[in-house]
């Protein structure tokens, strides 16, 4: 059973140390949630980072076609303009892609990060025993849609979210005027939302938006607000640098158990097949064996070659002595060919010849099918059949495997 503890952090944090957490267990559901300092957080198998406020940027650039190789370079020059610090100085995380307007070039959605905020927070928490195995910006894990804006408030603090592919955080107390500048911009390029969808957390008051005049967007109540329901949906901060180590193999120490029982199973699934296989191989050379004996028992001047058809050439033999069919006989022949085409071959035989031990039957060509079914039955038999198509008939070939 795995458990996940998940933190949201603010933008001072350590200071204070206190922060809100969820545990959640294997089911994905709430266990437990609070705010605590460190040393009261509930012990877990996982431990998920949440940033929240203002701690990351979400920006979105074009960038010309390039090989992938170059994507860093080319996105730290492309953003070194809307960037208060050196690029080289930001952690990069690249959340969406998607083809220009104009189909020249990419359209990416870049969450950027302070390294030295990140390499902060990464210490604090390995010192306390809690390295994180995700780390995810709130930005991302607010709810949005497409119709609608959201604005989710917690404290004195909301995340904005216009769409799926953007988000910002704002004071609440400049939440009102920063909501008329951005529907004055909605309006103008003819893209207001259906309605402003407000996302309080549970004891958090809702903020004063009377500044808002605008009658043609309505605001409305939502569910409330989760900060940490949304992170399946979020990019993963941890990567290039700051990757974690052997995370791959911490993702599946919970299947080691399930993937060694399997491994037993399939491996005592082999031993099985391989003792059957290997038991059917020693019971097809005794029965060989046997057959050899039998043979040069029976014929001791002639060398067993093939015990099996040199027995049945002299079972031939014996009964052509004695004024019995043979096997290669004609009427033996037609005796099994007419047991296998059935009665629908009545009346439908055009012509007979027999040659040398080869029985060649002219069938109308209503009977094709069935002389193509009856090839496989006679195959049964130990007889060879062989279909041919000439002067309008169905020519159906028949002769012994082997002839004495």
């Amino acid at each position: 059973m795995t458990t996940r503890l998940l933190i949201r952090l603010g933008e001072t944090w350590p200071t204070p140390s206190a922060a809100p957490w969820v545990l959640l267990g294997a089911d994905g559901q709430a266990q437990s949630e609070g705010e605590s300092e460190p040393r009261h957080w509930p012990a877990a198998d996982e431990c998920v980072v949440i940033l929240g406020g203002a701690q990351c940027l979400w920006l979105e650039t074009a960038l010309p076609k390039a090989a992938r190789r170059d994507t860093g370079r080319l996105l730290a020059y492309a953003l070194e303009d809307r960037l208060l610090s050196d690029p080289d100085s930001q952690h990069l995380t690249i959340s969406h892609r998607r083809p220009a307007d104009d189909g020249d070039g990419l359209r990416l959605g870049v969450l950027v990060l302070g390294r030295d905020r990140l390499r902060q927070v990464l210490a604090q928490l390995a010192a306390i025993g809690r390295a994180p195995i995700h780390l995810y910006s709130e930005l991302q894990c607010a709810p949005a849609g497409a119709q609608q804006w959201h604005i989710s408030v917690s404290g004195p603090s909301a995340i904005l979210r216009t769409g799926p592919e953007d988000a910002s955080a704002v004071d609440t107390v400049v939440l009102g005027a920063l909501l008329e500048q951005q529907l004055a911009a909605a309006r103008a390029a003819n893209n207001l939302p259906d309605s402003l969808l407000l996302h309080l957390e549970p004891g958090c008051p809702a903020p004063d938006l009377s500044t808002l005049h605008d009658s043609e967007v309505k605001l409305a109540t939502a569910p409330a607000y989760r900060w940490w329901q949304g992170v399946s949906v979020a990019s993963d901060l941890l990567h290039g640098e700051f990757a974690v180590a052997g995370g791959t193999a911490a993702r599946l120490a919970r299947y080691r158990l399930p993937l060694v029982v399997a491994s037993l199973a399939l491996g005592v699934w082999l031993l099985a097949n391989v003792g059957e296989a290997w038991w059917l191989r020693h019971q097809l050379n005794d029965l060989q064996a046997r057959m050899v004996r039998v043979y040069s028992s029976n014929f001791p001047n002639s060398p067993a070659l093939a015990p099996l058809a040199q027995m049945r050439q002299q079972l031939d033999l014996e009964r052509n002595r004695h004024g019995r069919l043979a096997s290669n006989d004609a009427l033996a022949l037609m005796a099994v060919v007419a047991e296998v085409l059935g009665p629908e071959a009545a009346g439908q035989i055009q012509s007979v010849r027999f040659a040398d031990g080869l029985l060649d039957l002219g069938l109308a060509s209503g009977l094709a099918e069935k002389a193509a079914s009856a090839k496989a039955q006679l195959a049964g038999r130990d007889l060879l059949a062989e279909i041919r198509n000439e002067g309008g008939l169905v020519h159906l070939l028949v002769r012994p495997e082997i002839s004495p």
